[in-house]
């Protein structure tokens, strides 16, 4: 028998966590909606959530070249969610993962993604596409919780 999931409705729950909540959070949660639908809640958070414009350039990467509309998003702080809710939650590298010991090793999974802040568009699909390759490893993961 697999974990079980931390909600009533019976999906997993992922909480994807990044520096500011403006980069890698917000694809990566674009990413895992679009591939995984209504069968996990996904959300983001940051350590330190920057503002609303900050997300601007993960925005237009995700329009661009994956067609996903993420204009809705507004930043979040981590230390405002109860990370006991969540049945796995990702720190999109080493660095953020520090900071998330309350997580349960066997909870947590840690990417090494580098992060795009304040370089150009390239730089932000290069990201997305190592989140995207990541975000698809995800099924195995998310599928023990179901079982």
């Amino acid at each position: 028998m697999g974990h079980e999931p931390n909600t009533t409705t019976g999906r997993p729950k992922l909480l994807i966590v990044c520096h500011g909540n403006t980069c890698r959070s917000v694809m990566a949660e674009a990413l895992a909606r679009e591939r995984f639908g209504d069968t996990i809640a996904v959300s983001s958070a940051g350590l330190k959530p920057q503002q609303p414009i900050d997300a601007s350039m993960a925005i237009e990467t995700l329009k661009t070249y994956f067609e996903i509309d993420a204009s809705s998003h507004i930043p979040r702080a981590v230390n405002d969610l109860q990370l006991d809710d969540f049945d796995y939650v990702v720190a999109v590298d080493k660095h953020v993962a520090k900071h998330l010991s309350a997580v349960p090793p066997a909870r947590l999974i840690v990417w090494n993604i580098p992060d795009p802040w304040n370089d150009n568009l390239l730089k932000y699909r290069s990201a997305a596409l190592r989140i995207n390759n990541e975000v698809s490893k995800l099924a195995t993961v998310l599928k023990k919780c179901t079982l």
